[in-house]
């Protein structure tokens, strides 16, 4: 069996004019025949929150290979939260941010989880679904990592079994502009590419759909991480 990731991650034209860092954060990591993607977007209110997302997706990665105390997906979202708020001190209002990440292992088990805004799609076992719970309320209501222990956060054990299954995690800079009907295609699309390309190819593929990204939220940070199995 053999599994692929890769990400991307580019700064929106709004932050490009006024010189202000890329406030998502991506990871993308192997570890023997498994695989480890991450996620995160930073509050534009927060002054410091591209630090924050990018601890975050670090946070992440240690959390779920961390074979001394394995995490399940139940409880993944808390403990990351915990971890994440510990390392700010408790001062961590400046760091705000959101983070999704998924881990499969080289037999394709594995899980997915989401605290905060954004989007993760998963094809498990030959059948797609939604991990994303529906936004409640005005569009403008960010829920984000701090508060994964009790509201925002959701979670999945998956099975990656059959060719194309697979986990895709966007910030929202893309995930509010597709509507329910693209997702699945979306994600086949991505897939499709995957399989001509190797891990750098994709990356740079990636980089340049971003950037030419042309809906209304053009201007916001943009932030995209796929596990695919290929075979």
């Amino acid at each position: 069996m053999m599994l692929v990731a890769a990400g991307a991650s580019v700064k929106g034209p709004a932050h490009e004019q006024d010189g202000s860092p890329n406030q998502d954060a991506v990871s993308v990591h192997g570890c023997g025949r498994g695989r480890f993607i991450a996620v995160a977007d930073g509050l534009g209110s927060r002054c410091l929150s591209h630090i924050g997302s990018r601890r975050a997706v670090e946070l992440a990665r240690e959390l779920m290979l961390d074979r001394s105390n394995p995490v399940c997906s139940a409880d993944a979202p808390v403990r990351l939260s915990q971890r994440w708020r510990e390392a700010f001190f408790g001062g961590y209002n400046d760091y705000e941010t959101t983070c999704l990440w998924a881990w499969v292992d080289g037999r394709g088990q594995g899980l997915v989880g989401q605290a905060g805004d954004g989007l993760a799609l998963i094809r498990s076992q030959g059948r797609f679904r939604i991990l994303t719970a529906q936004k409640d309320g005005f569009g403008n209501q960010t829920t984000t990592l701090a508060q994964a222990d009790v509201k925002g956060a959701a979670s999945s054990d998956v099975m990656l079994s059959l060719p194309g299954d697979g986990v895709l995690l966007m910030t929202d800079g893309i995930s509010d502009d597709l509507i329910p009907e693209q997702l699945e295609p979306f994600f086949n699309a991505i897939y499709r590419r995957q399989q001509r390309s190797n891990k750098r190819r994709m990356r740079r593929w990636l980089e340049s759909e971003l950037q030419q990204w042309s809906t209304p939220r053009h201007g916001d940070d943009k932030t995209i991480a796929s596990i695919f199995r290929m075979d």
